[in-house]
């Protein structure tokens, strides 16, 4: 939707950068708070008051005819979104005593697979409802999701704190702060540049390409096609095969894979692209996860992985800004050329982690 609303606002790329990024920089910041809160209340309780605030922030969308009221309504369905990723990577992790990789490609999976069909959905529906309808069909499906999950009975979370620490004790002795570091700080200059593409993705097919808003839509449902499939292969074999590799392998394909879409001027290989830069990015995600279970256990699921997305969305924050704002002073094509370079930084980050890992004195 955003080329629409860039159009009924008058707004250039750095204002919908802004957006964006104000929209991340909640979600950060409250991903923090409901992490911690997840730890000691019902998670289920704190996904379906998320839902319902999303729900409200969404309909309220609908309504605004400024910038000013698009923005304030957006935050609030924000705070919204970010009570839920804390919460059920803990859930899930704890639920998953074996084969985790699978079982986080399978909840990667069916995260994908709705996305995917939004933007499909959404396409079509773009060709008989304006931006505004889009809104309010959004938030649906929250207000009937926040009442199944406060209907769910949920389980005490202090047996799952206590084995927390003690697994803690068994599986992070030989991980350094500098280890810990060079992770999460790989992990999010490496969606630094992915994100800001996928935001900007229908912008550019419709910029760049000249396609009809509803195709640009479709166009990047590539992306999420091909996170649904990676995501589930990568889960799997990241349960079989050296776990370091993988991680390194589809954080390094980031960067050549960008490269090629800023220089590309075939739109079936722009399409080619956007599937892999999907696959890479989403199918990285249960490796990572299961990376951050063991790196965090020590204070607490919930928190660790909040932590994870508090930092992660923080630093991306500002991606989309800084992109919109590139773009303004040059061109699409140039800012996604320059947005190879946190990509190679990261998996750079994440190589150096992975050397340290070997040294024996890190197993010691």
């Amino acid at each position: 939707m955003l080329p629409v609303i860039l159009v009924e606002f008058d707004l250039g790329y750095g204002w919908a950068g802004g957006i964006l990024t104000s929209f991340l920089l909640t979600i950060a910041a409250f991903s923090l708070i409901f992490g911690h809160f997840s730890d000691r209340f019902s998670r289920y309780s704190i996904m379906s008051l998320g839902f319902i605030l999303a729900s409200v922030g969404f309909f309220l969308s609908g309504f605004s005819h400024t910038v000013s009221t698009l923005v304030v309504t957006l935050l609030l369905a924000a705070i919204g979104v970010s009570t839920y990723h804390p919460s059920m990577y803990a859930t899930v992790d704890e639920n998953a005593q074996e084969k985790r990789g699978k079982i986080y490609g399978f909840f990667e999976f069916w995260g994908v697979v709705g996305i995917l069909g939004v933007f499909f959905i959404f396409g079509s529906l773009l060709q008989m409802v304006d931006w505004r309808g889009i809104f309010f069909l959004t938030a649906i499906p929250g207000i009937w999701l926040a009442f199944l999950f406060i209907r769910k009975p949920f389980p005490t979370q202090t047996h799952s704190r206590s084995s927390d620490r003690t697994e803690s004790t068994k599986t992070t002795s030989g991980f350094s702060l500098k280890i810990f570091s060079l992770f999460f700080i790989g992990l999010s200059l490496r969606i630094l540049s992915i994100t800001a593409i996928v935001n900007f993705a229908p912008t550019y097919l419709v910029r760049e390409f000249h396609l009809p808003i509803a195709i640009a839509n479709y166009g990047t449902g590539f992306i999420f096609l091909g996170g649904m499939i990676f995501t589930l292969t990568f889960g799997i074999l990241s349960d079989r095969y050296n776990q370091v590799i993988i991680l390194l392998f589809l954080s390094g394909m980031i960067a050549p894979i960008i490269f090629l879409l800023a220089i590309s001027h075939q739109l079936l290989l722009v399409y080619i692209l956007l599937f892999l830069l999907g696959g890479f990015w989403l199918g990285f995600s249960p490796v990572q996860n299961i990376y951050v279970s063991t790196l965090t256990s020590s204070i607490g699921k919930g928190m660790g992985f909040g932590f994870l997305m508090g930092f992660m969305t923080l630093t991306n924050a500002f991606g989309p800004g800084l992109f919109g704002v590139l773009a303004d002073f040059t061109n699409l094509r140039t800012a996604i050329l320059w947005y190879t370079m946190p990509a190679l930084l990261g998996w750079l980050l994440l190589l150096i982690m992975a050397r340290l890992m070997k040294k024996p004195n890190m197993n010691s």
